[in-house]
């Protein structure tokens, strides 16, 4: 995933490359988390597989957030990681992204 600013009341499209020899036919359950930095009110939320799309042919994990996911967190920075388990019960996970919630003017879904 490109790092940048996701902006607040936005749809964003988030594409995971995963740039590994993963046979991503064989995924059992994927979460991808998102967590606010310490210093702002503390918030979390977790997608699952059945939030996500998994392209196995491009090896890429997409996940489409809502204006309502958006909104939900502050304007701060967050950090987001991806944790796969297999059929095989194998598991993995990603390293930490950090990125910036940027803000808007008008709050609320449009």
């Amino acid at each position: 995933m490109a790092t940048g600013t996701i902006t607040r009341g936005t749809t964003p499209t988030l594409t995971f490359n995963i740039n590994t020899t993963l046979d991503l036919t064989d995924i059992a359950e994927v979460w991808v988390t998102f967590k606010t930095k310490a210093g702002v009110t503390q918030r979390e939320k977790t997608y699952t597989s059945e939030d996500v799309d998994i392209d196995a042919e491009n090896n890429t994990i997409t996940l489409v957030l809502t204006q309502e996911d958006t909104l939900s967190f502050e304007e701060s920075s967050i950090l987001i990681q991806m944790r796969l388990r297999l059929n095989d019960d194998t598991a993995f996970a990603s390293g930490i992204i950090e990125t910036t919630i940027g803000q808007i003017l008008k709050d609320g879904v449009i």
